[in-house]
């Protein structure tokens, strides 16, 4: 029986080295042939990637600012619950509202409608008067602009006298900050240090939204925070100076009618140096009270007002991000030369095949 060799028994699909030289060989010669066309394609892509690089992109500036907040502890507003209850002006005890910002919460309030509108409505005077939300119109709706599709907003901008459409633009301009522009996160989840990041095409833009928003966001913390003590304080301040001008006023009087009757003899005629010396007593006592009441809340108040600190405030120049010149020249050739090398082998498979 004959036996079969192992070169016999060899796949006839199976190519040689011989045979993948000569493939090679072949695309070689078949690329090495096209090769001015790769160059000229190659040249087209790069003076297409650098005018893009010029003329359709712009440079992203980037306004950090990093801060830290410290947050105190709201245990002894319980103690202080009846404090202003007598005058009328309430329970001081109900003014901490820490947990309001434990956690993420501080960062949400950095990216909310209100406080973004607020850093946007607010007036500069670097933009003489005007406010940053038209200058991110006139720098992000140029064309809208001049094509009068949409209309620069009044330096006196405000929700009740706003239109529907102002609405609108208003909108959509927080959203796409809120989305696209703005970052604000923990530098580390341990601490209380917050990383705001303002990106912007513009770059004066960028640096003051960055500060307006921060200003906002410190000044809403603040008046929730400890606003109602605040309120408190000013009542008392202002209850404090009344008596005090009354009991002023009575203790004058007292030493008027004490004068006047140092030398009677019957105690009638003191009546009235009698009733202004209860008038002084319990004046004197109203005023003592008000006063430790006032101390008593500054206390408070020291207590739960939080700390916050500017750690890094942006200065110019800005970090910038650029769609560099030789970057669009290398992505441009590359892409038209990766395309043109698919066409040519493709081109070559279906010669082949036909």
């Amino acid at each position: 029986m004959n036996e079969q060799t192992p070169t016999q028994q060899n796949n006839p699909d199976e190519i040689s080295l011989k045979e993948l030289i000569l493939i090679a060989k072949d695309w070689t010669s078949y690329l090495w042939g096209r090769k001015w066309l790769f160059i000229l394609v190659g040249c087209l892509g790069g003076a297409i990637g650098f005018a893009y690089s010029i003329y359709l992109t712009k440079p992203e500036y980037t306004a950090k600012i990093t801060f830290a907040m410290e947050q105190k502890s709201g245990g002894a507003a319980s103690a202080l619950g009846g404090l202003a209850s007598s005058l009328g002006i309430g329970d001081i005890g109900g003014a901490s509202s820490s947990g309001m910002f434990g956690g993420e919460n501080i960062l949400m309030l950095m990216k909310s409608n209100r406080i973004i509108h607020e850093a946007l409505k607010a007036p500069l005077d670097e933009l003489k008067g005007d406010h940053l939300l038209n200058a991110y119109v006139k720098n992000h709706f140029d064309k809208e602009l001049k094509e009068k599709k949409i209309a620069l907003f009044p330096k006196t901008f405000d929700s009740i006298t706003s239109t529907r459409a102002q609405d609108s633009l208003l909108l959509l301009i927080t959203k796409n900050i809120r989305e696209k522009q703005l970052i604000a996160e923990r530098a580390d989840k341990k601490t209380t240090i917050i990383n705001l990041e303002v990106k912007d095409q513009n770059e004066q833009w960028a640096l003051l939204f960055s500060k307006m928003l921060v200003q906002h966001a410190i000044d809403l913390y603040m008046e929730i925070k400890v606003g109602k003590l605040i309120t408190t304080e000013r009542e008392l301040t202002r209850k404090r100076d009344s008596i005090r001008g009354l009991l002023d006023g009575s203790i004058t009087t007292l030493a008027i009618e004490t004068d006047l009757n140092s030398h009677a003899p019957l105690m009638r005629y003191k009546t009235k140096q009698a009733k202004k010396q209860v008038d002084v007593e319990v004046l004197k006592t109203m005023y003592g009270n008000v006063i430790q009441n006032l101390e008593m809340t500054k206390f408070q108040r020291s207590q739960e007002e939080p700390i916050i600190e500017i750690i890094d405030e942006p200065i110019l120049p800005l970090e910038v991000k650029e769609f560099g010149k030789t970057k669009g020249i290398v992505l441009g050739s590359f892409i038209f030369i990766l395309v043109t090398l698919i066409y040519a082998i493709i081109q070559k498979k279906i010669v082949d095949v036909f």
